[in-house]
């Protein structure tokens, strides 16, 4: 008798057990919307707004100084890629920043054309195919703004940029 008893009382647990599961899974679902918050669209700068952008370049070429004005953004970035001699290598490379503006409609930073490291400056050299790509964020951190300028490296000169067709 005391086996039959075990397996009753195993039966009898292992079906409790069912009607649980059952009841938590199948009847006891309620649809409890969860809501993902989507940053939407940001809307475009109208041409009215567009940055204006220029580079001045050191006398050597070693450095360009961004000029970036009429900002209507809370940040910025930008890469300035191109073709360069770096240690007798022909390789496609260049050079980044980003700043956040907090309120500030201009930039200007001066950019090393090369690398530095622990005090020893690599400088890229004979840059050609130069382009600047120029990205403004609004506060969501959403692009409002995307730009392509082509430019050539001319020491000791100063350039106004134009977007690309």
């Amino acid at each position: 008798m005391p086996k039959k008893y075990f397996l009753a009382v195993g039966v009898l647990i292992v079906l409790l057990i069912l009607g649980f599961v059952f009841k938590s899974s199948f009847l006891s679902r309620k649809s409890v919307p969860t809501h993902t918050p989507t940053l939407g669209f940001a809307e475009q700068l109208p041409s009215e707004k567009h940055p204006k952008v220029s580079l001045d370049f050191s006398s050597d070429g070693h450095y360009v100084t961004v000029n970036i004005t009429s900002i209507h953004s809370d940040q910025l970035e930008y890469n300035l890629i191109y073709d360069a001699t770096v240690k007798k290598d022909r390789i496609q490379t260049g050079v980044n920043a980003s700043a956040k503006l907090n309120g500030k409609n201009e930039y200007s930073y001066r950019q090393l054309l090369g690398s530095e490291s622990s005090g020893k400056f690599t400088y890229h050299a004979n840059i050609q195919n130069a382009v600047m790509e120029l990205t403004l964020r609004d506060s969501a951190n959403r692009s409002i703004f995307t730009a392509t300028y082509p430019f050539t490296v001319t020491p000791g000169s100063s350039a106004n940029l134009a977007v690309s067709q």
